[in-house]
């Protein structure tokens, strides 16, 4: 894995600026191609906000480009199906390229 220096990803403007966790992987993430496994999570984590991300999680890519997402309620998959288009679009300004084309949504297995 290539490190950066930390100029190279820290943009002056946001210096001073709150941001997530999330966030700032998401960004640091999305210019290392060897770390796509590592940059799709935190940025559909970033693109649903805080108290989505802690009830959906993104596991993967499909072959058709759909993102993998597992959340823990019928409810909860359906208000990620309702904010797919939102989100996917998101996920893919965030990574700076189109990845996600659409979002399967799943059940976690219950404990």
């Amino acid at each position: 894995m290539t490190y950066l220096p930390a100029a190279t990803y820290v943009r002056a403007s946001m210096r001073g600026r709150r941001r997530t966790l999330a966030a700032t992987l998401a960004d640091v993430l999305a210019r290392v191609p060897a770390a796509q496994a590592v940059a799709l999570p935190a940025a559909f984590a970033e693109a649903c906000g805080p108290q989505l991300a802690r009830e959906a999680s993104c596991r993967g890519l499909t072959r058709e480009g759909r993102l993998l997402v597992v959340v823990r309620t019928p409810a909860w998959a359906a208000q990620v199906a309702e904010l797919a288009p939102t989100l996917c679009e998101r996920v893919n300004a965030r990574l700076g390229r189109t990845v996600a084309r659409g979002i399967d949504v799943h059940l976690a297995a219950e404990k």
